[in-house]
């Protein structure tokens, strides 16, 4: 293949974080006989992996054997193994048996070593994504569990038309202190504290959460949630939010339309979170009267990330492209992704490509959508969307919002 045939892609520039183009001779080819692989097995559920180490802790311990016994025991081994050995010297030597030369003039088969989807998360630790590994660990791990459209996602319903399983909610994982350190997430909370739970909206808003609580002297938003605390207090109390990023798909489109070669490099809050919303939940207000009017004031609030880890495309839409993928990182082909951005799957470009070698492990990069991981649940009948809670962070608002009722 000449130069001119090779196809342009981008990777990232670990040391300026920035995307560098590669074309011409540096450019990568096709690879047409290579296909992504699902038929590694999935990792154990987590009640089996549990059941697996309990199991294991309560096992029996063997009681001792008596000295005298074991001593016994021990000369009679000696024994036995002393007599084989004694037999295999006495043994004639069997003529040795004719092994098939093989043919030198016959070429070895091209082979393309198979890379699996589960290697996925191993490439994403590569480009420094290990929040975005986990989580993506977590929905091979779980039990089959999907939103077959972009509405039942929103609604947290499943293939079999009921509410999300209790231990499809994950509280742990995302930190809020670890989201905030990324430059943009933390200007959306500032956006949010200073300007967004202030407005003419967030007050509506408030002023319908809060009616129905108004003949109390006040509210502790903790204590009326109890137990399930991070769903519902989202349910009944939250009533602000902001946006933050892009997706994952939506970056490499950005990338690729306006050709932003120095921005939209996906780091780990991208491939943990992609785009994602910081919410405002009541946290405490008091109840007092003006007059003949009803005042709520609100004391504190909770601000709390909420998001979907989901593989679910919008119906009518080509299934979303999340970079060519190897064991050793991801490439965003020139072509691919824009495709995938402007929707016209008559230009889709999904052949699996080559840098270098296509012998050489890790050397090809498969293209990934989210198709493909829906296709490895139906499979395997695992791979389990989930709601994503950060922790919550208890702010003070001084002086308090006052809403009038």
């Amino acid at each position: 293949m000449s130069d001119e045939e090779k196809i342009p892609y981008f990777r990232v520039n670990k040391l300026l974080w920035r995307w560098t183009r590669y074309e011409g001779a540096d450019g990568c080819t096709v690879v047409r006989e290579g296909q992504l692989s699902m038929d590694k097995a999935p990792p154990p559920l987590p009640k089996q992996q549990e059941l697996k180490m309990t199991s294991i802790r309560l096992a029996p311990e063997l009681p001792r054997p008596d000295p005298l016994i074991k001593f016994v025991d021990d000369i009679e081994k000696i024994s036995d193994a002393f007599s084989r050995f004694k037999s295999w010297l006495n043994t004639p030597r069997s003529p040795k048996e004719h092994q098939p030369v093989p043919d030198a003039g016959r070429k070895q088969e091209q082979i393309v070593p198979p890379f699996d989807i589960q290697e996925i998360p191993g490439a994403m630790r590569k480009e420094l994504m290990p929040v975005s590994a986990k989580l993506m660990e977590r929905w091979f791990a779980g039990e089959l569990n999907y939103g077959p459209t972009d509405k039942d996602v929103a609604a947290e319903m499943n293939q079999k038309g009921m509410p999300y399983p209790a231990d499809m909610y994950d509280t742990t994982t995302i930190k809020l202190d670890w989201v905030l350190k990324h430059r943009r997430a933390k200007d959306q909370y500032d956006e949010l504290i200073k300007t967004q739970i202030h407005t003419s909206r967030a007050r509506e808003a408030l002023k319908e959460i809060l009616l129905p609580y108004a003949g109390r002297p006040c509210l502790d938003a903790t204590t009326e949630c109890g137990e399930n605390l991070s769903t519902l207090l989202h349910r009944h109390f939250q009533f602000q939010y902001v946006k933050v990023g892009s997706s994952l798909s939506q970056k490499l489109g950005e990338l690729l339309y306006a050709d932003f070669h120095n921005n939209g490099v996906p780091d780990d809050l991208t491939g943990a979170l992609g785009s994602f919303d910081i919410y405002a939940a009541v946290g405490y207000a008091d109840f007092r009267r003006e007059g003949t009017t009803r005042v709520a004031e609100i004391s504190a609030i909770y601000v709390y990330i909420k998001d979907s880890y989901d593989f679910t495309d919008k119906h009518g839409e080509v299934s979303q492209y999340l970079g060519h993928w190897s064991r050793n990182g991801v490439i965003v082909l020139a072509y691919n992704g824009a495709m995938s951005y402007l929707n016209k799957p008559q230009l889709y470009f999904s052949y699996p490509v080559a840098l270098g070698n296509p012998k050489v492990k890790g050397n090809v990069y498969y293209p990934i959508h989210n198709k493909d991981f829906r296709e490895w649940a139906i499979k395997h009948q695992r791979g389990g969307d989930f709601v994503i809670y950060s922790d919550r962070r208890l702010v003070r608002i001084d002086p308090p919002i006052k809403v009038y009722l």
